[in-house]
């Protein structure tokens, strides 16, 4: 009985779904991928990729210096350097405050010139706000929306697609199904060219998809090239040399799942 139970467990999990965690890195990378990456630089001596490591010095320009997420251009000293602190840096155009980084802000403005500052944190309650026009779309956190509903406002769960429970709110990689937000599938997709990845309801990785006469749950990556695999993978596959592989610590759910029920079987 073991045995036809096995057997049935074995068929099953070859038409479960293929999910990855982890996304690929430049030190993942072989040539090919490397070198067609943005932010990555392959190295013949060792045939080895790593993550590129800007020099801020050598960017000549206020654009080219404030556009790398590591450097800032000092207006003083028109030379570019590694940020420091938002304090640190006076402009012309105050605008370039927040160019020097996210965190940053226009500060007082003397004699035309505006001293940067750090952006002060600021707290968003939803019950405060008493009109959707206040209450829509301000977050409370990274994981949780304010919504209008009725008479008051209310802070909605969108850490998951299946805890959102407002239609406007149910967009991106969710789906409205009636009267419910759920996660896209890869059915969703009609073209071969959109047929590549959904994201997991929770965000934390993704299905896998693949195209035959639609596009449907893969269970492998074995038809995936060189070419593609990297692409089609949404970059949590890359293509080793020979095969397209699995980044480091990308994990195959229905494989563990699949571990843990012959366990369960054994005993």
């Amino acid at each position: 009985m073991k045995t036809q139970i096995l057997l049935i467990a074995m068929i099953s999990v070859s038409f479960q779904a293929l999910t990855a965690t982890n996304e690929c890195v430049c030190e993942d990378f072989a040539v090919t991928d490397c070198k067609t990456e943005y932010g990555c630089v392959w190295t013949e001596s060792d045939s080895s990729c790593a993550a590129k490591k800007v020099d801020c010095t050598t960017l000549t320009t206020q654009k080219t210096c404030d556009d790398e997420s590591t450097c800032a251009w000092t207006d003083s000293t028109s030379k570019c350097a590694t940020f420091t602190k938002c304090e640190d840096y006076v402009v012309s155009v105050a605008d370039q405050c927040m160019e020097k980084s996210g965190t940053c802000v226009a500060g007082t403005t003397t004699d035309g010139k505006t001293t940067c500052k750090t952006q002060a944190a600021t707290t968003v309650t939803c019950t405060s706000f008493s009109s959707a026009a206040d209450c829509n779309y301000k977050r409370p956190s990274n994981t949780a929306t304010c919504w209008f509903k009725g008479s008051a406002c209310e802070s909605i769960d969108t850490s998951k697609c299946s805890t959102i429970t407002v239609q406007d709110l149910c967009a991106g990689d969710c789906k409205w199904e009636t009267d419910k937000c759920a996660v896209k599938t890869c059915a969703d997709f009609k073209t071969a060219d959109d047929c590549d990845t959904v994201s997991l309801d929770d965000g934390s990785g993704v299905t896998i998809c693949t195209w035959g006469t639609a596009c449907a749950e893969a269970a492998d990556v074995s038809a995936l090239t060189k070419d593609n695999c990297l692409k089609k993978t949404s970059g949590y596959y890359y293509w080793d040399g020979s095969a397209c592989s699995e980044c480091e610590g990308s994990s195959n759910s229905y494989i563990l799942a699949f571990i843990g029920f012959i366990v369960m079987l054994m005993f």
